[in-house]
Order: C-alpha cells, then structure tokens, then sequence
C-alpha cells in the first residue's frame, strides 16, 4: 500500500478470532479495529493459542496493517468517582496487555467525561492514568486519544484539552493521537474544505502537534458542522460527504494515514468501496 493510505474497518470478534481474520480478508480489508472484550461491559474471555496463532498468520500474510485495538465504551479514565475511575484503570492496562498477544500497533481510548467535577479535574485524572499503564510499560502498542465530539462533559472535543493530556504523559514515546472525522466534524473543525483542513493542521502544529497523529477513523458525520453530537453515518450520507473525504485524501498529511471505518456494519462493504474509489481518485 506504499504511496495511498490503506483503508479498514472495526469488525466484532464475539464469534472468535479466526472468524474475525476470515471476515477481514474476505472483506478486503487492508487496516483492521476491533474491541478485545465485550465492548459494552466488561467481560474479557481467554484467547485461545491456536486462533492467536491464527489470526496473527493471517494479519501478516494478507498484509493487514495496522491492527487497531478499541477500549470498551464503559472506560471513564476521567472519572470523578473512584469505583469508576479504578475500573477503567484496570480494563486499560489488561487491553494494553492484551494487545500484543494480537500484535496490536494501536490502542484507541475515549479521553472521557469529567461528569461532576470540572475539566481541569478530569485532565487531570486521565493525565495520571495514563503515567499509571505506561510506567515501565515495555510492549510495543501506542496508546491512541480519540479526538471527541465535545457532548456533554466529554473531554477531548477541543485540540487543546488533547494537548493538555498529551503535555502532562511521561512517555512521550508511547501516546499519540485517533483523528475520528465525524467527532471533529461535530466539534467544530471542518474537515470538507481546503480552508478547513488547513485550519485543523494549524491548530494541530499549534498544540500536540501533527506528528502524533497515527490514524484516521473514517465516519460521515450525521450531524451539522458544530453540533456537538456524535452520530456516525455511512460514507457519502452525512454531512462531511464524499466531496469532504476527497478534500482529506487530497490533502498531504493525511493521505499517509491509515482510514478505518466505524459505520454500521448493515453498508460495510459499500462504505469501503466508496473510500476505496475516492483513494483512487486522489492518488498523489
């Protein structure tokens, strides 16, 4: 895939990992996403050798790369009580853990809501989780921050809160950054003009920095620009449009990056052969 980003998709794993790298390969997937527990709760079964041993051949015959971790939903790193703030403490470390039985490159991770204290608060406490699971941490998988939509008490809707993070985690090394086109959309950061994208790399450089950016999550945007509102719509029926992901091939810096897909499972297949088709109009 030298010289064009390759494009994937979040698949399940519920009927085991083997399944999972037939689907990936049969799907023609070129970059893969998937939860390691139920991502709803927090149920983690044991993976068998024989279908690690499975699914790490397949990965690496196919040429399927990255392989992408996700952190359950339920995960709050930014917590303000304790109960919760331990678990996802706790889950974040096993998936990290995890992650190189699969030979993950990338753990990707919600910032979280601060929920009752104050955003300072809640920077804070993901800060220090994060020093937590990296400290002496010697596996090869980057922790990826999420780029947020803003709703709520979420944290992470602005490129600043992301900085704040970012500037406060010891190991520099080991944390970068998932640009989620739908959440930035709903953010604010227009991603479907050459101004607009200029404006995110400015803002970018300006903050953590675009270097620490490693993927892309490709989701049309079912919301208006700015709404603050995390809906995710198959490629070409949101508000970004294929128009807006051509405008993000086109451009330099992200044509390097992988794109994964999060859209309903219903339309897989047609959202890859969109982006798939707008990749090839956009070859550089």
């Amino acid at each position: 895939m030298s010289g064009q980003p390759c494009i994937g998709a979040h698949l399940a794993i519920g009927k085991g990992l083997e399944h999972t790298a037939d689907e990936a390969v049969e799907r023609g997937l070129e970059a893969l996403q998937l939860f390691l527990r139920n991502p709803r709760g927090s149920r983690a079964r044991q993976f068998r050798e024989e279908e690690l041993r499975y699914f790490n051949a397949k990965m690496q015959d196919n040429a399927i790369n990255p392989v992408v971790a996700h952190v359950p939903y339920t995960c709050n790193p930014a917590a303000a009580k304790d109960r919760i703030y331990r678990y996802a403490l706790q889950v974040i470390m096993e998936d990290l853990e995890r992650c190189q039985l699969i030979n993950a490159d990338y753990l990707v991770l919600h910032p979280g809501s601060y929920t009752a204290s104050s955003p300072a608060e809640g920077i804070e406490k993901i800060s220090n989780l994060l020093n937590r699971v990296l400290f002496k941490y010697g596996g090869e998988t980057l922790i990826l921050l999420e780029t947020m939509s803003g709703q709520g008490t979420e944290i992470g809707g602005t490129f600043d809160e992301l900085d704040q993070i970012l500037r406060k985690v010891e190991n520099q090394d080991k944390i970068g950054i998932c640009f989620d086109t739908c959440h930035t959309y709903a953010a604010g950061y227009d991603c479907t003009t050459l101004e607009g994208i200029s404006r995110i790399l400015r803002e970018m450089d300006n903050t953590f920095g675009r270097e620490k950016v490693k993927l892309v999550h490709a989701n049309d945007s079912a919301k208006e620009l700015g709404s603050r509102r995390d809906r995710h719509a198959h490629i070409g029926e949101g508000f970004i449009g294929e128009a807006g992901f051509k405008q993000l091939f086109a451009d330099v810096f992200f044509h390097q990056l992988p794109f994964i897909l999060e859209t309903p499972l219903d339309k897989l297949d047609q959202d890859l052969n969109v982006l798939k088709k707008i990749r090839e109009s956009c070859l550089l």
